[in-house]
Parts: C-alpha cells; sequence; structure tokens
C-alpha cells in the first residue's frame, strides 16, 4: 500500500457522514493541526509493527527504547507500574473494528488498553489523555459510559460518577487529565457550540465550559483554555470563574503555562511562516517578546507548543517529509532548538503526555 493510499484511508475512516470540508473546518480549530495540509497528511505513513528503534524523552533525559513486536503485546496489567512515555492507536485498515489503543511505557514496554473505546456506533474516535509526567491515563470506558482515570504508579483507579452517553463522542473530541488525576476535561465535538465538561473525578462535580474553547492543560487548580480567531485566553479555576484575556493579534499552537505562573508561548498566524514563537502575557494580554526559531530543519512542518522543560525552555514538535515525529526543546531567549525525540510512524493517532489530546 503506498503512502498516499494509506493517508487517504486514514481521512475516509476519520470522517463518517460529513464532508471532508467539514473536517478541514473542525481542523483549522485543533491546536496540534492548525497548519496541516493535505499535503503533509499525504506524507504520513502507518506505524509500522516491527522493532525499529524509538528515540523517548524519558524523565532524565533522552534515551533509546525498542517497543514490543504487535504479535506479543499484553494487556495494561493491574497493579503498579512505571509512567508512559506516549500512546498510540494502531491503524485502521481491512477492519477498523480491530482498532485498539496502545501505551508505552518510559522503558518502552508496550501494552494494550482493551478497556479504552476506541470508536463509538457512529465511528468517531474516542481519545484518550496522559498526564504530563506521564503518571495519569485517561480514557472513556463503553462499559462504564464514563471516563477512568488510571494512576499508573499507585495502581489506583477512578470511575467518573458522571456518565457520558457515547453517541456525545463527535469529530475532534478531545480529553485532558490533570497532573494529580483529579480532574478531567471532556469535549464532545471539536470546533462546535456544543459545551464541555471539566469532571471532578472525586467529588462528581461537574463545570461546563463555553464550547467556543478548547482547554490546553489542568495543573495546579487552574485550566488553561483559549478561544481562536480573536484570540483569548482564560485562565479558569477547576472550580469555575475567572475572565478571559483577549491578546491582540491572532494566535494558535498555545503552550501551557510557563513555571512563572503566566507566560504562554503561541505562534501568531503572521509569524507562523517566519517561525518567529511570541511570548505572552497570560494574564494582561500583553506581548512580551518574539523569537525567531533557530536549528529546525527547512521541510519541517511544526505542529504544537506544549510542555515547557524550565524556565527558558519550551517544547515544540514538528512532522518531517517521511511523516515521522520530531520533539524539540526551544530556548525561548535566543530561539535555538535541540532535539529531544524522533517517533517515526503515524502521528495523527499519537498521543503524548502533556498534550491536549483530540481525536
Amino acid at each position: 500500500m503506498t503512502k498516499l493510499r494509506e493517508a487517504l484511508d486514514g481521512i475516509a475512516d476519520e470522517a463518517p457522514l460529513v464532508s471532508l470540508a467539514d473536517l478541514a473546518i473542525a481542523g483549522h480549530r485543533r491546536r496540534r493541526r492548525t497548519t496541516l495540509t493535505l499535503a503533509a497528511i499525504a506524507a504520513v505513513v502507518a506505524l509500522g509493527v516491527g522493532t525499529a528503534s524509538v528515540t523517548l524523552l524519558g524523565p532524565r533525559g533522552d534515551y533509546t527504547a525498542t517497543p514490543q513486536r504487535v504479535d506479543t503485546v499484553p494487556d495494561l496489567p493491574d497493579g503498579k507500574m512505571e509512567s508512559l512515555s506516549y500512546g498510540y492507536q494502531t491503524p485502521c485498515e481491512a477492519d477498523c473494528n480491530t482498532t485498539e489503543w496502545r501505551v508505552v511505557t518510559r522503558s518502552g514496554t508496550t501494552y494494550r488498553v482493551p478497556q479504552a473505546l476506541v470508536r463509538n456506533a457512529k465511528g468517531w474516535r474516542a481519545p484518550i489523555s496522559i498526564s504530563r509526567d506521564g503518571r495519569m491515563l485517561a480514557y472513556y470506558n463503553r462499559q462504564a459510559q464514563a471516563h477512568v482515570v488510571r494512576d499508573l504508579i499507585s495502581g489506583s483507579e477512578v470511575t467518573s460518577s458522571v456518565t457520558v452517553k457515547e453517541e456525545r463522542i463527535g469529530v475532534g473530541s478531545m480529553l485532558v487529565v490533570s497532573d494529580d488525576g483529579r480532574y478531567v476535561f471532556f469535549d464532545p465535538r471539536g470546533g462546535s457550540k456544543e459545551p464541555g465538561l471539566l469532571i471532578d473525578m472525586r467529588t462528581g462535580r461537574t463545570v461546563s465550559i463555553p464550547g467556543k474553547f478548547e482547554t490546553i492543560s489542568i495543573k495546579d487548580g487552574v485550566a488553561e483554555l483559549v478561544r481562536y480567531r480573536e484570540t483569548d485566553l482564560w485562565l479558569m479555576p477547576v472550580t469555575g470563574g475567572g475572565a478571559p484575556v483577549r491578546f491582540d493579534g491572532v494566535f494558535a499552537m498555545f503552550s501551557e503555562l510557563a513555571p512563572n505562573g503566566r507566560t504562554v508561548a503561541a505562534f501568531e498566524a503572521q509569524d507562523f511562516k517566519k517561525r518567529k514563537l511570541t511570548l505572552l502575557d497570560a494574564k494582561t494580554g500583553r506581548s512580551l517578546r518574539k523569537v525567531a526559531i533557530r536549528g529546525l530543519p527547512k521541510d519541517s512542518l511544526i505542529s504544537n507548543v506544549s510542555l515547557w522543560r524550565s524556565g527558558s525552555e519550551v517544547t515544540l514538535s514538528s512532522w518531517d517529509k517521511l511523516g515521522g515525529k520530531h520533539i524539540y526543546a526551544v530556548d525561548v531567549n535566543t530561539g535555538q532548538v535541540r532535539q529531544l525525540a524522533h517517533y517515526p510512524g503515524d502521528f495523527m493517532r499519537m498521543i503524548f503526555p502533556g498534550d491536549s489530546n483530540k481525536t
């Protein structure tokens, strides 16, 4: 099967009952895919089933692990285990009913997650989410008709008392889990007016989030929400309240809050092709400065800005022309990048710790 055929198959299985134009409109508001073009889609290669080495971003630096062969992948075990490096959904080929979620630990062990819903009856993909430190795994459980958070380090598991009908999962559905696993944000349909839901997994309390906002992260008791076009950023306490701040400009690909609790990094629309990152004050709306990114390959397509590694480095990811995913640290003072990890394969279906994960 050619790369183009695989890409078109992937688009087709992503789009039941709607047109590709509808998907493109919805996809425009997805933070990680804002700049994705059909040419980039056609370059995506299906995830391999062999034992090629993959460079992972570890807790104390970079290292290389060799994932298990597909035919020997066990189910996610009960009890304590190590934290996760990433997750992925197996490709939909001849039979989409065989697709499943899998996760890969820091040391490279791969597990199936059969209890995590992959698709609902309408064919829409159901997302999973991994916390910033890789400790928490959140997913939708069909039997419970609710979201589940698994603490991989302690082995404990919590099922939400808030039931969510499976049919609410639509195109671009999003799931975000907080660092401590207490809060889960569920957006039923990306880019729509349908409100999202912030769920307290401990008490069952919920906060409705206007559909025009997407959640970037939930940490330190604050949900970072963004509205695109006329760009607003809302640092909302998990109990609700607060007010958005409007930026002067149109921005996308927002990072989480920096360690100082008020700086975020994003791309202004007019600067994206120039590869200039803007640092913004999330509490006043003021632009702090622009940083020209240096050291990225010319043919790479920037796909996301996400976690801060320190007060001076933010994480950036990009696709290469073969469909592989590269993770870089960007020095926000100099703009210089250094590569942290490289993942070959189909990253339209990959889930990384701390990303606001959409299907």
